[in-house]
């Protein structure tokens, strides 16, 4: 009794200090239900995997901590039985420890216009080009009435993972910056810019031990292991030239809030340089996408885009089963190939506790081999019912089916996926 009396202080002392340096605590918790349909095929045994379901759930923590007087403060979130951020934590049947960290930064003000933010952050640029990522960074920002400019730096890895890159301190880092600026009529312009310098020159490579001579592994005289027809191959744990990843990105936003428009108007262009990507060509990407209140209840949507050159659309752009970040999802939008798009979304607010989207999306790819991807068409809806001021129920389902170039049985067979998620937020 005494153990726990000391213990009930204790937290109680740490609950008064918290209240005093002013400690926020919210969060948020889900379970999922998730069935999906033919997802895994074998195409050259004409066979898909038939019907697959399991449940997930996790529980996220927000942390903001701030100083008394001088506007300072921290911000952290923490996942409880999840594997990442944006991973699904499926239910195994057995005991799970997994505690992952999502963000963990701090913000200092210096002066009225500028300030610094350090730390693990979640900088949302858009849905299209770059959403929901952690990257380390310090940034510099300034901000003027509806003018607003964020250089930074970013440590992408710390030296590399070999004792020679690290022996040179060849770091991979990124510098940046991200503007925006507040036009008339509730009309926004973003830029964001970023340079990717890869000083890495190494990498371990590692292979399948077959053959591998006694005694060669470690040995720097045996640096190779001798295959059929005269290949060689690095051995297991050896080191190799790395290939650079050096490069430009860029990305140009342009929207309203409809405010003071009759349409409501998204026009975004992205841009990744080729050995970003690993690809030969530089990678480019676009949408317009326009909607329209047609009444209080009723609001749809018409997109059009395309990506060329290994572009491929952030993972959270999309719909339910193309892109989207949602458990159903088969392919993101840029997969599989160059391709042209085009969609219908509604939205209609059934009442004040039920929303209802429908989505419709034709995908055109511009491919001609074997086995690669025609054309692809989405159908799908979600639905959500507020159950509370807090919690909510949300149910998603879509059909995909996929057109394959000389393709036929399990390689045309259609995606079926659907989740049903119960959400709290405290």
């Amino acid at each position: 009794m005494k153990k726990v009396l000391v213990a009930g202080a204790a937290l109680m002392l740490a609950g008064a200090g918290a209240a005093e340096a002013g400690v926020n605590l919210s969060g948020d918790a889900r379970a999922t239900y998730v069935g999906k349909q033919d997802y895994q095929r074998q195409v050259d045994k004409d066979a898909a995997d038939g019907y697959h379901d399991y449940f997930e759930s996790r529980i996220g923590l927000n942390i903001k901590g701030t100083t008394s007087n001088d506007r300072m403060f921290v911000k952290a979130r923490i996942y409880f039985d999840g594997y990442g951020f944006e991973d699904d934590a499926p239910w195994n049947g057995s005991e799970t420890q997994q505690v992952s960290v999502d963000y963990a930064y701090m913000q200092i003000p210096l002066g009225p216009n500028w300030s610094i933010k350090a730390g693990r952050v979640n900088p949302d640029f858009s849905k299209f080009y770059s959403w929901n990522i952690r990257p380390t960074r310090v940034y510099a920002m300034y901000e003027n009435g509806n003018f607003a400019f964020k250089p930074f730096v970013g440590v992408k890895q710390e030296e590399a993972s070999t004792s020679l890159d690290s022996w040179d301190d060849n770091d991979f880092m990124e510098y940046g910056a991200v503007a925006s600026l507040k036009l008339m009529n509730g009309w926004t312009v973003k830029a964001y810019g970023r340079y990717d310098d890869d000083q890495r020159k190494w990498d371990q490579k590692e292979i399948a031990e077959m053959n591998i001579p006694a005694g060669a592994l470690g040995n720097t005289a045996a640096m190779t292991v001798g295959l059929p027809n005269g290949f060689k191959v690095p051995l297991k744990g050896e080191t190799v030239s790395h290939k650079d990843k050096s490069g430009f990105t860029g990305d140009i936003l342009l929207t309203n809030d409809g405010a003071s428009c009759p349409v409501n108007f998204t026009a975004e262009f992205a841009y990744k340089e080729a050995d970003m990507q690993g690809t030969e060509d530089d990678g480019i990407g676009s949408y317009i996408m326009l909607s329209k209140k047609m009444t209080p209840r009723f609001t749809p949507a018409v997109l059009a885009g395309m990506t060329k050159d290994g572009y491929v659309a952030d993972n959270d752009f999309g719909f339910v089963m193309v892109g989207g970040d949602t458990s159903s999802q088969v392919m993101r939008v840029g997969d599989g190939g160059d391709l042209v798009f085009g969609a219908f979304v509604a939205n209609y607010a059934a009442s004040d506790r039920l929303t209802l989207t429908g989505n419709f999306l034709y995908a055109d790819f511009d491919n001609d081999e074997d086995g690669t991807l025609d054309s692809a068409i989405e159908v799908s809806g979600i639905a959500s019912y507020a159950l509370s001021d807090s919690a909510s129920l949300t149910y998603k389902a879509g059909y995909l089916t996929p057109s394959v170039n000389g393709g036929s049985g399990a390689a045309e067979d259609a995606y079926f996926g659907h989740l049903l998620r119960l959400n709290i937020a405290f």
